[in-house]
C-alpha cells in the first residue's frame, strides 16, 4: 500500500503473518489525515482546515456582496456556501441509491429504458 510506504517507509509482504496483520492495523489506524486511505474513508478529510476556513471566508464575502443587492435588501436568493467534499460524497451516495431504487422499481413494473 502506497500510504504505508510514504508515511512509514515500509513495504507490505505478499504473505503476511498474524503478527504482521496486528501491526498493520495499528499503523492503519494511525495514518495521518493527509493519507489517501484516510481521505477515501472520510470525505471531510479531503480538505485541510485551511481550505475549510477559506471556503467560509469566500462565503462570508459572497454574503456581504449579496447584502448590497436588491435581492439582499429583500432577503431573496441568499448565496449558498460551497459544498464540502463530505456533502458532495453524501449527495453522490443518495443519487446512486435513488438510481438503484429506480432500476429495481422499473424492473418490478416491467418498464424498460426509454419508457413503458
Amino acid at each position: 500500500m502506497a500510504d504505508f510506504r510514504q508515511f512509514y517507509g515500509i513495504d507490505l509482504p505478499i504473505e503476511p503473518t498474524d503478527e504482521d496483520c496486528s501491526r498493520w492495523s495499528m499503523l492503519w489506524y494511525a495514518l495521518p489525515r493527509e493519507s489517501r486511505t484516510a481521505r477515501r474513508q472520510s470525505p471531510e478529510l479531503r480538505w485541510s482546515e485551511a481550505e475549510y476556513m477559506l471556503a467560509m471566508a469566500v462565503h462570508a464575502l459572497d454574503v456581504i456582496k449579496w447584502q448590497r443587492t436588491k435581492d439582499g435588501q429583500h432577503n431573496r436568493n441568499r448565496p449558498k456556501p460551497l459544498r464540502t467534499p463530505a456533502e458532495r460524497a453524501d449527495a453522490e451516495r443518495r443519487r446512486d441509491s435513488a438510481l438503484a431504487a429506480r432500476e429495481e422499481i422499473d424492473t418490478i413494473l416491467g418498464m424498460h429504458e426509454g419508457g413503458a
